[in-house]
């Protein structure tokens, strides 16, 4: 049933997730940054070619992923982590010339669809851990828009120094 909420990307990867309660061990930032596993264009850039190392997951995180990557094994669905860790990195630090470093600047345009996308994403999670009674995960989902949107759109984050990297 949870996993009937999602139109697209992996529903019953998700609704499993869920239903399973995994999300109990993420922060609202590792959520987004699961979520991202299930964009249509989640394949990102190697991330460890780049100078900037990208974040680590936390426990957490680390467990949730590899459940998710257990379960994609069984639908025979391949899971990518790169924009993932780019999603995290951005919950953390909030600075686009860090998700610059990443990838082209061209395509900076195509990470704020994916923080778009992934606030979609978690009005329906939160509909459906209400709907399962799981009033902890949800609450923790509170300000998502704050935590995603912040920082995307000011004056200082339209000018990028590139030059910097």
């Amino acid at each position: 049933q949870a996993a009937a909420a999602f139109q697209d990307g992996q529903p019953l990867i998700i609704g499993t997730i869920l239903a399973d309660f995994e999300l109990r061990k993420l922060e609202l930032g590792e959520v987004c940054a699961w979520l991202c596993m299930f964009l249509k264009d989640s394949k990102g850039p190697e991330l460890s070619t780049s100078e900037l190392e990208p974040p680590r997951p936390s426990e957490g995180l680390a467990d949730v992923i590899a459940y998710t990557k257990e379960l994609a094994e069984q639908l025979e669905v391949e899971m990518d982590v790169n924009l993932s860790l780019m999603m995290l990195d951005w919950t953390q630090h909030k600075d686009i010339t860090r998700i610059a470093a990443w990838i082209d600047p061209h395509m900076l345009g195509t990470f704020v669809k994916a923080v778009m996308r992934v606030a979609s994403y978690l009005d329906v999670v939160k509909e459906v851990l209400l709907g399962l009674s799981e009033y902890q995960s949800h609450n923790k989902l509170d300000n998502h828009m704050d935590m995603l949107l912040g920082g995307l759109v000011t004056n200082e984050s339209l000018y990028l120094r590139l030059a910097d990297y």
